[in-house]
């Protein structure tokens, strides 16, 4: 097999990784949600670390979308392999 090529197996195996780290992802979201929702806002240092955590939700939400691109692409690809 050539280093460089894609066979159904290789591409379930990049989906196996994507599902996982989807997973992970969605995980972080919540868990900087929760920590939003657990800090008041009684100073300005909490203040503070309550937009730090809106901003790293943020950057997590973004690695979603990016490991669902990713996803949708090998999906297709993997559809693609079966045919």
């Amino acid at each position: 097999m050539d280093p460089k090529e894609e066979t159904q197996a290789t591409i379930e195996a990049r989906l196996k990784i994507l599902y996982k780290s989807l997973v992970s992802e969605e995980n972080s979201v919540q868990y900087y949600r929760t920590l939003l929702e657990n800090t008041p806002e009684d100073s300005e240092e909490k203040i503070g670390e309550r937009r730090m955590y809106s901003d790293l939700q943020d950057e997590e939400r973004k690695h979603v979308q990016v490991i669902q691109g990713f996803i949708d692409h090998w999906e297709k690809e993997l559809k693609n392999a079966s045919k």
